[in-house]
């Protein structure tokens, strides 16, 4: 009883420090630490993108302790297993059993990791930290009733488990189910050989799935400003876990949830918007807490070859069109890809873009006394590399 009871005290204490590094207040790198201890995540980023950082060390390290307790993490530090279960305590009814329902998280599992050999991870999206995270980004105070709606999935989970207890835990959660299928594997003369060619099988469907999927994929017809680094569309949206750590984690608060409903797989995913601010030229935050790398990971050095997109004048508002003196737009420009220049059908001179230096990062259109800059994304991501600081 008393195991029991310090293995319950410290999960609860778990999903205390959960909360605090995922409220939007000023955490910095350390913003929505949990989804970092996530070996689901980590094992579908390191797949798909081919890449390890850092941090993906602590993933890791939770993946060595499953090795060794079968679902340790389940167990011991997750809040939304904490969390379930508390309510479920609140159900009286001790009849019920699953034994019946398949082990559905495994394959979630199996079919996400998969995919994500070819690089299209198909389920990092119900991770239970991810979803955990995604929930608290609607006290940003930035979202509208639809993305409130859509981060609402923690809730959701809650009221299932009122009236069926423990089904999220025991039957659905795809980082559960991970762990689960690392035991089969673990003690293989635990598993029957009908396991083994299910296993082999669903390897396959996710195989094929993440190869012809995304040839399906039609992208957005309307642009969408993303964070800098941002990986290719299709990779970015199925990458993408919508934990929020980034729209939290921005000093700016120009990073918010996509809730285009013309753009379904894009749906919820960051965008920029320059309506109160500009991406800081010395920030890369972003990157630091997104736990997919789905905003690659990159230094204040290489900002200025991350392009997110370009400024565009529209010169019949522009104050020195019309005689007016401005300097705004140039003075506001870190990256000096502003310049003033003479033009013959103009008295003044008139601000032009250097495309070669603008990155997008909307300083000059937030100051622009007429908002007559605007920025235009970029079509094509190729110039998003793996920039590591």
């Amino acid at each position: 009883m008393k195991n029991i009871l310090r293995i319950s005290n410290l999960r609860a204490l778990s999903t205390l420090l959960a909360v605090l590094l995922v409220i939007p207040v000023s955490w910095k790198g350390l913003t929505g630490f949990y989804t970092w201890l996530s070996p689901f995540i980590m094992v579908n980023s390191v797949l798909a993108l081919k890449s390890f950082v850092w941090l993906n060390i602590v993933a890791f390290l939770v993946l060595l302790f499953v090795l060794f307790r079968k679902r340790w993490f389940c167990y011991h530090l997750c809040p939304v297993g904490w969390s379930c279960d508390m309510v479920s305590g609140l159900n009286q009814r001790k009849t019920f059993t699953y034994k019946r329902l398949p082990d559905i998280g495994k394959w979630l599992a199996i079919l996400s990791l998969a995919a994500s050999i070819v690089g299209f991870p198909l389920f990092i999206i119900f991770d239970p930290l991810a979803i955990f995270n995604g929930f608290f980004t609607i006290f940003s105070g930035k979202l509208d009733l639809v993305a409130i709606i859509s981060l609402s999935g923690l809730p959701l989970l809650l009221v299932i488990h009122l009236f069926f207890p423990g089904i999220w835990c025991t039957k659905l959660c795809p980082l559960g189910g991970f762990q689960l299928v690392i035991a089969d594997i673990k003690k293989p003369e635990s598993s029957t050989s009908n396991s083994g060619r299910r296993y082999f099988l669903m390897s396959g469907l996710g195989l094929l799935a993440g190869v012809t999927i995304p040839r399906f994929l039609k992208p957005s017809a309307v642009p969408i400003i993303r964070p800098p680094a941002a990986v290719e569309p299709t990779l970015f949206n199925s990458l993408c876990c919508r934990c929020g750590n980034c729209s939290k984690v921005c000093p700016t608060g120009i990073i918010t949830p996509h809730t285009d409903p013309g753009n379904i797989l894009g749906w919820m995913t960051p965008e920029i918007t320059f309506k109160d601010g500009y991406c800081l030229e010395t920030c890369n935050l972003c990157s630091r807490v997104c736990p997919t790398g789905a905003i690659t990971l990159f230094s204040v050095e290489a900002k200025s070859q991350l392009f997110m997109g370009r400024a565009e004048v529209h010169l019949e508002n522009c104050l020195l069109s019309n005689n007016t003196e401005c300097v705004k737009c140039k003075e506001s420009c870190k990256y000096e890809a502003l310049e003033f220049v003479a033009e013959d059908s103009f008295l003044n001179v008139i601000p032009v873009v250097d495309t070669r230096r603008c990155v997008g990062c909307g300083a000059c259109a937030v100051i622009c006394p007429e908002s007559c800059i605007v920025i235009i994304p970029f079509q094509k991501l190729n110039n998003y590399k793996n920039l590591y600081g």
